[in-house]
């Protein structure tokens, strides 16, 4: 009953937080605020609501700049059996659920992984967003998460569950009318809690937070000057010497024509002066504001065809920064990963193996100059360990497996080398002791 209560009690708190982070979600998606303003009055008039969505923007070049390419795994100790244990268990799921994972904490600030066995007996991990879960720290310094609570339904059921796992089960209820009705319990096979919290950065805050605001005003000025297009409202049509009623010049709208009561009246424009640069240059500073608010770059920039790999990681310096701090979190979200992975190996393989004797690298998905990398590496050999230097070849993604491959494709040439010079030596030899017999029976 006392687990019940905080059950019931975290899953209020997670209803109170959902309208900030629905707001997050919905400017993701293109729901921008200015699609649902007020209208305007004249019901004649124009109202084009135009939106550009710079915070998917924001989220996709940070994401796509730290983990466009996958996150590479070196053992400290040599250990190809757990190197390639990572790559058989991970490869068909960890690069897709990585970006999801990361999409999520930049959207809402954090989120969160569980780990789980699928079906097929296989460890594998979950991402969800702070719309669905929550989760309760221990409160310990090393502040790990002692109980998580996912709140869901399922399509065309009206019903919501809830998941709950804990230091030792894995609970699934039912919520009916306002109270929590078991449907399982279960062992989870793991020795703690198997959810881990991914921080976006230090203060858990959105990528595109801080600039919700600009980004209202940006598409503000754009729908306005949309519907001043639109409408001729850059202009007034004026009429002299003459008269004109309400509804004869709304017939003259509609149709398109212009009649003139008598031979003396006048029609002409008055344009209005929209000072168009000065909205212009106020845009691009907005524009502006928005990138350098987000530690971003203007990737829409032209940029110079020789502009050389260092120069643009310099013009991406505070995307870098902004990575690193990143780099940081999802490292530590990896590390308990492969703790708990390792507890999986040992009940699947009774195989023991250290998650601490791992190396994460991550590589940044920035063009290169692959020429003067493959030079560098070239220079370095026979200074450096074999597999470091592959882990600075940007299309190598496992350095540990092609080492593998590469010392097979040595040992295979040389078996074939030496087949071949077996093969070749047996008919010199037999040429030999013809010619040999041959001179002794010609008497030479």
């Amino acid at each position: 009953m006392k687990n019940e209560q905080l059950i019931t009690k975290m899953l209020d708190h997670l209803r109170l937080n959902q309208g900030h982070h629905e707001k997050l979600k919905r400017y993701y998606l293109g729901d921008h605020d200015i699609l649902h303003s007020k209208t305007a009055k004249d019901p004649l008039k124009a109202d084009m609501r135009a939106y550009f969505n710079y915070c998917r923007k924001m989220v996709q070049n940070s994401v796509g700049y730290l983990l466009g390419k996958p996150v590479n795994y070196g053992s400290k100790t040599e250990n190809k059996e757990f190197i390639s244990n990572i790559d058989y268990y991970f490869s068909n799921w960890e690069h897709a659920h990585n970006i999801k994972l990361k999409i999520e904490a930049s959207i809402h600030g954090y989120a969160y992984e569980a780990n789980y066995i699928n079906s097929e007996g296989d460890f594998e991990c979950a991402a969800y967003s702070p719309l669905e879960m929550i989760v309760l720290h221990d409160g310990t310094i090393e502040n790990k998460v002692s109980m998580a609570i996912r709140k869901y339904k399922v399509q065309f059921d009206e019903t919501e569950y809830v998941e709950v796992w804990d230091d030792t089960f894995y609970s699934n209820y039912k919520l009916s009318g306002g109270k929590l009705l078991l449907l399982e319990q279960k062992r989870h096979r793991f020795s703690r809690c198997p959810v881990r919290e991914l921080k976006n950065n230090d203060i858990k805050k959105s990528t595109f937070e801080d600039i919700i605001k600009i980004i209202d005003m940006y598409n503000a000025i754009h729908a306005n000057a949309a519907n001043e297009l639109v409408d001729h409202r850059n202009s007034y049509l004026v009429f002299t010497n003459c008269s004109v009623e309400f509804e004869d010049a709304k017939k003259m709208k509609e149709n398109g024509i212009i009649i003139l009561p008598h031979e003396k009246a006048e029609v002409k424009w008055l344009t209005k002066d929209l000072h168009g640069t000065f909205v212009k240059d106020m845009l691009k500073q907005w524009q502006d504001e928005m990138y350098i608010q987000s530690n971003q770059v203007n990737l829409n920039e032209n940029f110079q065809s020789n502009t050389s790999g260092v120069s643009i990681r310099l013009k991406l310096q505070e995307l870098e920064n902004q990575s690193a701090i990143a780099e940081s979190h999802f490292e530590k979200v990896l590390k308990d990963r492969l703790k708990f992975f390792c507890e999986f190996l040992s009940l699947k393989k009774q195989a023991e193996f250290d998650y601490k004797d791992v190396n994460v690298a991550f590589t940044r998905n920035v063009p290169v100059d692959e020429v003067a990398i493959a030079q560098m590496v070239s220079t370095l050999s026979g200074l450096v360990p074999h597999e470091d230097l592959l882990s600075r070849l940007p299309f190598i993604q496992n350095p540990s497996a092609s080492m593998q491959k590469l010392i097979k494709q040595h040992e295979t040439v040389k078996l074939h080398s030496a087949n071949n010079m077996n093969t070749t030596a047996v008919p010199k030899q037999d040429i030999s002791d013809e010619e040999d017999q041959e001179r002794l029976s010609n008497g030479l």
